[in-house]
């Protein structure tokens, strides 16, 4: 079977290189916007493409096409690799980076995804479970918020620790995703900011905490 690397056709203007219909169009259209043929476009690819940058192949999802190259030794792989670093490159927001530069970062990527896999199993293990039902009693409440009981608190405290265990239990962010605790976080929070206002407001709030009574 014949490698990719011996399919190159001569021309009048040099190599052919067979690649992608969508990704021909790609290189002209570069090649244009730049004031250069491709030829030019593939002497500077060839000098700033990293190395082990992917071959976008034979084919794309437009079809099968070839591109004139001019005169080169390169590959026809190593062409069309450097062909498509150059269309990467092309983006405002694109950097070259050594390649030692990117093996720490993928490196540190995927450090902090097992970390972050392993603070979701401990926060998993940490996590209240869901009571079942709705949160109807205050005490419940406020032993799912942390609080020792129902008058050590206040308004602005509930609120905060509300914002704290949020993220925590978002059902579509939280590190430990869960409908039913959102829920019932929810419930808790409505619960004992109805009980803040509702006993501060007797005069019972104060005396139960050991203060003046209103």
């Amino acid at each position: 079977m014949t490698a990719p690397e011996e399919t190159s056709l001569p021309s009048a203007l040099g190599r052919i290189v067979p690649c992608g219909a969508r990704f021909r169009a790609a290189v002209l259209n570069l090649a244009a916007a730049r004031g250069i043929g491709v030829p030019m476009l593939l002497a500077a690819a060839l000098l700033l493409a990293p190395e082990g940058a992917a071959d976008p192949g034979l084919r794309d999802s437009d079809g099968d096409a070839v591109l004139e190259v001019g005169e080169t030794d390169a590959g026809d792989g190593k062409i069309r690799s450097a062909l498509a670093a150059a269309l990467a490159l092309a983006d405002p927001g694109a950097r070259i980076l050594p390649g030692e530069d990117v093996r720490r970062l993928e490196a540190a990527v995927e450090t902090l995804g097992y970390r972050n896999k392993a603070l979701a199993h401990a926060l998993q293990r940490l996590s209240f479970q869901p009571l079942d039902g709705r949160i109807t009693q205050v005490r419940d409440a406020a032993q799912l918020f942390g609080f020792v009981n129902e008058w050590c608190f206040d308004e602005d405290q509930v609120r905060r620790r509300f914002r704290e265990l949020a993220p925590v239990y978002h059902p579509d962010t939280g590190i430990v995703a869960c409908r039913e605790r959102m829920a019932q976080l929810i419930d808790a929070r409505n619960l004992l900011v109805h009980h803040v206002r509702s006993v501060y407001g007797s005069g019972d709030w104060m005396a139960r905490r050991g203060g003046p009574s209103a």
